[in-house]
Formats: C-alpha cells, sequence, structure tokens
C-alpha cells in the first residue's frame, strides 16, 4: 500500500508538472484577451501575462521541491533538514504564488480568487507542517546525539 501511494503522489506530481508546461507554452495561442471573464482586459494583457508566468513559475519550483521531497520519503530520510528545506521552499512558494494569483481576480479570471486562497492556506498549512518537521528532526538529532 505504501509503495502504491508513493507511486500515486510521484503520477501526480509529474501531471501536475507537464499541466504547468501546457499551461505556460499553451497561454499565447489561447491569449487571454479570449479566456478572460472581466471586461476590458486589454489594458491590463501585460500584467496578466506577467503575474500568470511568475505563478505558473512558482507553482512549477513547488512541484520540483515536492518531487524530491517524494525522493527522500521514498529513501527514508524524512527527518532531515534536507526536507525542512524543500518544505520551506514549497510553503513560501505556495504563499507567494497566492499573493500574487490575488490580483489576476480582479484583472483577468474571477475563479483566481478562488486559486489565491486556496494556495494561501496551503503554504499555511505547509508552514506548521514544516515546524513540525522541523521540530522532529532537532529531536532526531538530539536522540541520535545522547545515543
Amino acid at each position: 500500500m505504501k509503495r502504491f501511494s508513493l507511486f500515486l503522489s510521484y503520477a501526480f506530481c509529474i501531471a501536475g508538472l507537464i499541466v504547468m508546461l501546457f499551461f505556460a507554452v499553451a497561454m499565447p495561442v489561447l491569449r487571454i484577451e479570449r479566456i478572460a471573464t472581466v471586461p476590458n482586459v486589454q489594458t491590463h494583457t501585460f500584467a496578466a501575462y506577467l503575474l500568470s508566468y511568475l505563478v505558473i513559475v512558482l507553482v512549477i519550483l513547488a512541484d520540483v521541491c515536492l518531487f524530491l521531497l517524494l525522493r527522500n520519503i521514498r529513501r527514508e530520510a524524512i527527518f532531515t533538514h534536507s526536507s525542512v528545506t524543500l518544505l520551506r521552499v514549497i510553503s513560501w512558494a505556495s504563499i507567494l504564488a497566492g499573493f500574487l494569483a490575488f490580483p489576476l481576480f480582479f484583472l483577468f479570471i474571477r475563479e483566481a480568487l478562488f486559486i489565491s486562497f486556496v494556495a494561501l492556506f496551503l503554504g499555511v498549512v505547509l508552514r506548521v507542517v514544516k515546524q513540525v518537521i522541523e521540530k522532529a528532526t532537532e529531536l532526531k538529532e538530539e536522540n541520535d546525539a545522547t545515543i
């Protein structure tokens, strides 16, 4: 069961990366003016593209870090400084993506508000998980040093 769960996590991670790369390539082809849900998006096209690509880059960064974190889990190196650093990067990337997606709500897509709040919530939850893993790593190192 553990192997299947890890395989499923890898599959979702790779699928997310493929979807983000597709969006990065397809965004100029789809044209923001055609898929925008707010009027007069032509005046803010550059800002919408810039914010969209920044969010895509942050999601790809978080996805790559998640892939590396899954690799640590597979190697059973969970309570390490590397895992804590990867969780830190993922959480800050989520929080920053949430803040960058918020202006898209006004400029581009009405659904960006939901995406923004989900990314911010995920970032905060990951910050808490990072704190727990960091404390567990400290306790593990202290325990290893005692023995």
